[in-house]
């Protein structure tokens, strides 16, 4: 096995130790994650594989294998942070809204004499 080889696989292991310290729940996307890394880690150490694989489903190389499996991830992975940059900006406007109101309220509120001060006068 070259240095090469153990370095890549070192920032593998390395990459999924710290996504399953840091990550709260989720448990199923770090199985998923965790396949993809021992797949990743397969094809690490085992080349020549991707380039059978790869004339297998018609590319001329392995290395364009990979990487259109690596643009392909990183697209899907791109559509779903923007969905969950939508859905949290979302979850912000509703709570801005209703501290407006809440706060227009309260202002409207401070602002009407109350039924008390009416009658002393």
């Amino acid at each position: 096995m070259s240095a090469a080889t153990l370095v890549l696989l070192a920032l593998v292991l390395g990459l999924f130790v710290y996504d399953v310290a840091t990550t709260v729940g989720a448990r199923r996307a770090l199985w998923l994650q965790g396949l993809v890394f021992a797949v990743g880690a397969v094809l690490i150490v085992f080349p020549e594989w991707t380039t059978r694989i790869a004339h297998l489903v018609g590319i001329g190389r392995g290395v364009d294998f990979v990487l259109y499996l690596t643009v392909l991830w990183l697209v899907r992975e791109s559509l779903v942070a923007r969905r969950h940059r939508r859905e949290d900006q979302r979850k912000v406007e509703e709570a801005v809204r209703a501290l407006a109101l809440r706060t227009a309220v309260d202002v409207v509120t401070a602002q009407t004499p109350s039924a008390s001060a009416s009658r002393t006068e």
